[in-house]
């Protein structure tokens, strides 16, 4: 438009097309707006259900993660007191076979007897369940006698169940290890879905929000300029019909003073005032008397 044309619009036109583009945007919004509520209401179960996943896995972590340092902590205190146990027994002379060497080679020989005499003699059962049970009675008073052996060693059984032990929570401790890396994968997987699951329910949300906040001003706006045209414009010529007649502006109305259009001050008068000449001090006349040492003839 021409600065002829556009200073020939009249108020009634331009609020009449303010109007008209307000009703055209409270039409044209609400279609948008179910359209992003129905992404936002898709997008927030699948960001949840996807936060609900990597967070359970992160839990299970976690225990995992405590249990494997927990059980690492004591096998490490078993094994310090187990190598304390070693030191005193063998400063106190040495660790004892419980089982030597003889003791199994008696053993070995007693049970190979009785097998024996179980193939060369034949009988019924009863005599068969007789040769087993002195073979079990043989084991069990050798164990017996190791065992007794270990115990007469101050330690040694301590020492022992130290080491099985410390064995026990280290494997313990390598399952949880084994668990943790094995969800790493799966954590990994849900974490990724889950910030493309969030993006997205974000950007639904935020369309949404503008969308809502664009039809309400779109709404408030229809009744602002329908007011406007039902009440009249004289209200908004105020400032136009202030100029016509030959008063300011609004722009020079609150326009702030600059310095040049403060004005300017007078200066102050000097503090001290300015002293009076002094008159010349008058000279005193020489006696001729005095000057020649005597009166004069």
């Amino acid at each position: 438009m021409t600065p002829e044309e556009l200073l020939g619009v009249t108020p009634a036109l331009l609020a009449k097309s303010i109007l008209h583009r307000r009703e055209r945007l409270a039409e044209v919004i609400p279609e948008q707006l179910d359209a992003r509520q129905e992404e936002l209401v898709a997008a927030e179960p699948l960001a949840r259900a996807a936060k609900e996943k990597r967070d359970g896995i992160n839990a299970k972590v976690a225990n995992l993660k405590r249990e494997r340092s927990e059980n690492q902590s004591k096998a490490r205190s078993l094994f310090k007191r187990a190598g304390e146990l070693r030191d005193q027994l063998q400063a106190s002379g040495g660790i004892k076979d419980p089982n030597p060497k003889w003791a199994k080679e008696k053993l070995d020989a007693k049970l190979l007897s009785l097998e024996t005499e179980l193939e060369t003699n034949a009988g019924n059962h009863k005599t068969e369940q007789k040769y087993i049970k002195e073979m079990k009675n043989l084991i069990r008073q050798h164990d017996e006698w190791v065992t007794e052996r270990s115990s007469s060693q101050e330690g040694l059984a301590e020492m022992d169940a130290s080491f099985k032990d410390a064995k026990v929570l280290l494997e313990t401790a390598q399952k949880a290890h084994d668990a943790i890396v094995e969800l790493a994968n799966e954590n990994e997987y849900h974490h990724t879905s889950y910030v493309e699951h969030e993006a997205h329910r974000r950007r639904a949300d935020g369309r949404t929000k503008r969308l809502a906040e664009a039809l309400d001003s779109s709404q408030r706006g229809m009744e602002h300029w329908q007011k406007i045209i039902d009440d009249g414009f004289e209200r908004l010529l105020v400032n136009a019909t202030t100029v016509k007649e030959g008063g300011a502006s609004s722009t020079v109305r609150n326009r702030k003073p600059t310095k040049k259009d403060q004005p300017k001050k007078t200066k102050g008068r000097q503090a001290s005032k300015a002293k009076p000449e002094s008159k010349p001090k008058s000279k005193a006349i020489p006696n001729p008397k005095a000057e020649s040492g005597g009166e004069e003839e």
